[in-house]
């Protein structure tokens, strides 16, 4: 006897007065037919990971049948949200998630996967070399239920793609509200190297002094928008998606010194004489950061297809190293280096955020993409975004 029917029997022999009734027959009813109405929801996106081995080529020797599985996807059932590899990444947020691109069960990882990115199916999909090609399987497994509900092998990566879509047609949705989804993501580098030659500071009892100054500046700063699927239930509009972005900084500064010459040695026993110098003083600072958050990317689309994507960027936490070195040779024997390192407090890194333009293309106006430089020539912005609405009808 299913808790059901329990808790219709019990209703039933309960006395209720009349007034009661109808309240509580409806409340009954809504758990009784809660079950066929959560099932009857249909999978609204999908996370494609590859599974193929090193040896077997890696994600490259899969691109071609992802390709055709998108394409098959975004033709037949363009309300389903696709994403892949990649955005995986970009939502990891620990070592132990990482390892979900690593391997391991199959099973596990896909379920864990489907539960990471809040997909309603995963996809895996591998490829194996042969004498007669490379053969290809997918699978689609339900992370909520983990059972396999479509699964193919073959050669032939267009036909793979067809069938697959064609498996889980009865459980995917042709109608959806539009909305954005994809990638947006900002990279600042800057990496500047200065070298400078001198005598080096003037001392009675060294001559024929050489110094180089190195002076090293590595700068990067990323901050990566992966536009999500909406949650069940959540509010959809064509100018917000709700992101996950991240936000990570990496600077290392280094100030190298390294003077040669010669020192007058005066040591016991010994007539005084010039004996080669030479001395390596460097100093690292590196400086670690990083923040994430859910936020809203904008993105206004006018009706001349000129468009603007707007992202915020979390606030984050900066942790900052100082390093020393010192080496020295004189008149006696090599010293043991002098190595020191000193940490400080961390600090607060301040939200930010930024936006690009550009001009849809007539004949794909679904579909935002593109790179843009900056004038600072350090700054790269690239954007590739995909409608996700219903299938247009003929």
């Amino acid at each position: 006897m299913t808790p059901s029917t329990v808790l219709l029997r019990r209703a039933t022999n309960a006395a209720i007065k009349p007034g009661r009734l109808l309240p509580a027959t409806l409340f009954i009813l809504f758990f009784i037919f809660l079950p066929l109405f959560v099932t009857s929801q249909k999978g609204s996106s999908l996370v494609i990971h590859d599974n193929t081995t090193a040896a077997n080529g890696g994600a490259n020797a899969t691109s071609n049948l992802r390709s055709e599985i998108e394409s098959a996807f975004n033709r037949e059932k363009p309300c389903v949200d696709i994403m892949d590899d990649d955005d995986i990444r970009n939502v990891i947020e620990s070592e132990r998630e990482k390892n979900l691109l690593e391997g391991g069960d199959p099973q596990q990882v896909l379920t864990e996967i489907g539960n990471l990115m809040g997909a309603s199916y995963v996809m895996s999909v591998s490829a194996t070399p042969g004498a007669g090609g490379t053969t290809y399987t997918v699978f689609v497994m339900d992370p909520q239920t983990s059972k396999t509900i479509a699964r193919q092998t073959g050669t032939d990566a267009k036909q793979i793609a067809e069938s697959i879509v064609k498996q889980l047609g009865s459980g995917l949705p042709d109608n959806c509200k539009p909305h954005w989804l994809g990638e947006v993501k900002y990279v600042f580098t800057w990496n500047e190297t200065k070298t400078t030659h001198d005598e080096g500071a003037a001392h009675a009892s060294t001559r024929n002094t050489k110094r180089t100054k190195t002076d090293t500046y590595l700068a990067t700063n990323t901050i990566t928008a992966t536009l999500m699927p909406p949650k069940p239930g959540s509010a959809v509009s064509a100018n917000t998606t709700m992101a996950r972005v991240w936000m990570r900084s990496k600077i290392i500064s280094e100030k190298k010194q390294e003077t040669v010459g010669e020192v007058w040695c005066r040591e016991p026993g010994k007539n005084p004489e010039w004996k080669g110098y030479s001395l390596i003083f460097s100093e690292t600072m590196t400086q670690l950061g990083g923040g994430a958050d859910n936020l809203p990317v904008y993105v206004l689309v006018d009706n001349d297809g000129n468009y603007k994507i707007s992202v915020s960027s979390p606030s984050g936490t900066l942790l900052t190293k100082i390093e020393t070195s010192r080496t020295e040779t004189s008149c006696v024997p090599q010293k043991p280096p002098k190595n020191d390192a000193q940490s400080y407090p961390e600090q607060k890194m301040d939200a930010s955020g930024f936006d690009v333009s550009g001009k849809t293309d007539a004949k794909n106006p679904n579909v935002l993409s593109g790179s843009q430089t900056m004038p600072d020539g350090k700054t790269t912005i690239t954007w590739n975004l995909r409608l996700v609405k219903p299938k247009e009808k003929k």
